[in-house]
């Protein structure tokens, strides 16, 4: 069945032969929205697929579509916490790079991308999920439950934090 326009997306677990169009969709937010600089969208996509393949144990890809066009992702990093002695195993999760293409906003596609990626780290029996949201995606956040802890501190290495 074809998807009108008002049609919610279809949020499926991406595989490697989307890295492409995920790649296209990192280097839209990244380029458009942030205005970074450096490789060609063509360079990017090589690079990125390269970088996937090597990562695709720690790195889970949720890919939203409509009209059989890419148009969201949101992503699952995968850790391993500090054995304690009560658990040798201490799995968490970093929720990153969620970005819907902006005429595909408020219709539900970020929260439904979320969701995957939450079901996802509870089925693998991750401890946690930490992340890193936008002031504007912050809402959404709260929303589906995360909250912010009273101890945490931030140090910018790298100095490309926005804030």
């Amino acid at each position: 069945m074809a998807q009108t326009a008002d049609a919610p997306s279809t949020i499926r677990r991406a595989g490697i032969d989307d890295a492409a169009a995920l790649a296209r969709l990192r280097w839209l937010w990244r380029t458009g929205e942030r205005g970074e600089l450096g490789l060609s969208m063509l360079e990017f996509q090589s690079a990125f697929t390269q970088w996937w393949a090597a990562h695709q144990s720690s790195h889970v890809a949720y890919v939203a579509e409509h009209a059989e066009e890419a148009v969201g992702m949101a992503w699952l990093a995968i850790f391993n916490r500090i054995p304690h002695p009560r658990s040798l195993e201490r799995p968490a999760g970093n929720v990153q790079s969620v970005f819907v293409v902006e005429e595909q906003r408020n219709r539900g596609t970020g929260t439904a991308l979320v969701e995957a990626v939450v079901e996802e780290a509870r089925r693998r029996g991750l401890g946690y999920l930490i992340l890193h949201p936008s002031e504007r995606a912050s809402p959404l956040y709260k929303r589906l439950g995360f909250a912010a802890p009273e101890r945490v501190l931030y140090f910018d290495l790298d100095g490309s934090s926005p804030g």
